[in-house]
């Protein structure tokens, strides 16, 4: 069975929600965004929460969202998100260490692009104006 294939046996809102979660890993976020797109109607976090949750533990919606990170994605997007995925579970353990949870944070941070590095940069050259006419 292609993808395709298993793509049409899905509702419209799994289809769209095995595209979305993809995207940043977070269930409830994605479950928000493919019901908006879907149904154009405004799901409670809450509600989004426990049916991300029922759909992830379907064998074929996780079969779908590992063939769509598979189409769309090329080898070096795997590998990082292979990291997303890593540090989302560090960030989540609540056994591990509070050390490792925060860096596990902050790379997640970096990589959504949450901070912003400002760079002072200083040049010391002079400009010199070359009348060739």
């Amino acid at each position: 069975m292609t993808n395709e294939e298993s793509r049409k046996k899905l509702s419209p809102i799994m289809k769209q929600f095995t595209k979305e979660y993809p995207l940043d890993f977070n269930g409830t976020e994605a479950y928000l965004r493919a019901s908006a797109k879907v149904g154009g109607k405004t799901t409670q976090r809450k509600t989004a929460s426990v049916q991300a949750s029922k759909l992830l533990k379907l064998p074929k919606v996780k079969e779908m969202v590992e063939a769509y990170v598979q189409e769309q994605l090329g080898p070096l997007e795997k590998d990082l998100l292979g990291n997303v995925k890593f540090w989302i579970e560090i960030r989540n353990d609540t056994e591990a260490r509070p050390a490792d949870r925060l860096k596990a944070s902050e790379m997640l941070a970096k990589y959504r692009s949450m901070f912003v590095e400002k760079k002072d940069l200083t040049v010391t050259a002079s400009v010199q104006i070359v009348d060739d006419v």
